[in-house]
């Protein structure tokens, strides 16, 4: 059995570490540079996935020197052994756009591109996808464990580097390559990096029709897949439909009862007094104020049909997120960050900036406004498509599926 060794950031030994609570960042991704690591330290797994997305990509971190996170046997495939899923403490998994992104030539593609598992003549191929047009191949596993986690190993001139501004690590990781875009779509590296098919690669069947270009399609299709979320009578979704705060109580639910250990109560009394017992949210209401996660207003009212705000759907997930993390019924004083904290533009005189700068360190789930700029809009209303990825990343975070 073969144990990748301890992880180590080249060049960076002295590096401060920002904390939940510490010194943020805030930048645009053009001012993002890239830090070469130790490759030994990192892993990239495909895992099955679901009906909509066949196969995920999970890329492995040993955050802390001597953390054992995997361990790999055999080659072409190679079967690997998730021992991230025991320590918790010293290895970062991360399973979305949020952890991981493409790099090519210096500079980033962004959501342009996305990284996505297709299977290919019994093997597994890991490809850099557009919307639109030539995808490219970043890596191969050479078969299919058994087991269901399967070693994707690189393609020449690829390797992974992280995120970094002014010289600061960031909790974001790339998938690097010095060749241009315009290189890697007109097959010059052809010789080295052959495609497996040369057919185009199929488009996502997306559930529903109008999010097929939204940003968060992805985390949509994902939710559906965990059964927390699903569409409108019309077929559609709704993406840029704001939430109610009952709607967003209902989505946090519905993903909590998909984990277990959480049943909707019966309700015979109001669980607050403008959320009459036979409301068709009041069980889950009642749910979620049992468990502590839901407070009322200073007049003591929940107000169910008022929208969300971006901020208080934060308050509604940080308490979430302590919940699931509890044992035995016992809530924590704190969530462990999973990466850096981000201090965004116009949240540091806010109301709630601590949760927010929490949140955006624990699984990526507080992010820029549609994943764009420095400002978070803690006031603005939660939209469909941002509060379903942001419940999903918390639902989803470090829970590799059952195999």
């Amino acid at each position: 059995m073969k144990l990748r060794n301890a992880f180590k950031l080249a060049a960076v030994a002295a590096a401060a570490t920002i904390g939940v609570l510490g010194s943020a960042i805030t930048a645009s991704s053009t001012e993002f540079d890239a830090l070469e690591v130790d490759q030994d330290s990192f892993l990239s797994v495909a895992i099955p996935g679901g009906r909509f997305i066949p196969y995920q990509l999970w890329l492995i971190r040993e955050r802390q020197p001597g953390a054992e996170c995997f361990a790999v046997t055999g080659s072409d495939p190679g079967v690997v052994t998730p021992l991230w899923r025991e320590n918790t403490s010293g290895c970062a998994p991360t399973s979305d756009s949020n952890g991981y992104s493409i790099r090519v030539g210096g500079e980033e593609l962004g959501s342009a591109y996305a990284l996505a598992v297709k299977e290919s003549d019994g093997e597994l191929v890991l490809l850099g996808q557009p919307l639109r047009g030539s995808s490219f191949v970043i890596g191969r596993t050479g078969g299919i464990s058994e087991n269901g986690y399967t070693e994707i190993k690189l393609a020449p001139g690829w390797r992974i580097t992280q995120r970094t501004y002014e010289g600061t690590p960031l909790g974001h990781f790339y998938y690097t390559n010095d060749l241009t875009l315009a290189e890697l779509e007109t097959g010059d590296d052809i010789a080295a990096n052959p495609v497996p098919n040369p057919d185009p690669v199929p488009q996502i069947d997306y559930p529903f029709p109008d999010i097929a270009n939204d940003i968060y399609a992805d985390e949509i299709v994902r939710a559906v897949e965990i059964g927390f979320v699903a569409g409108r009578q019309d077929g559609t979704f709704g993406p840029t439909r704001p939430v109610t705060r009952e709607e967003a109580t209902s989505m946090v639910v519905e993903a909590l009862l998909t984990r277990g250990n959480f049943e909707i109560p019966t309700v015979t009394q109001a669980p607050f007094p403008d959320v009459p017992a036979d409301r068709w949210s009041a069980p889950k209401i009642a749910l979620l104020r049992q468990n502590g996660i839901l407070a009322g207003d200073p007049s003591g009212n929940y107000r169910p049909t008022d929208t969300v705000t971006r901020a208080e759907l934060m308050s509604i997930l940080r308490r979430t997120a302590e919940v699931l993390a509890s044992s035995g019924g016992v809530r924590p004083e704190e969530i462990e960050p999973t990466g850096d904290v981000v201090r965004f533009s116009d949240t540091s005189a806010h109301w709630n900036a601590e949760t927010i700068a929490v949140m955006s360190a624990y699984c990526g789930v507080a992010t820029p406004y549609n994943e764009r700029g420095s400002e978070f809009r803690p006031d603005a209303n939660a939209l469909r498509n941002y509060t379903t990825a942001a419940v999903e990343r918390l639902i989803d975070c470090g829970a590799t599926p059952e195999l």
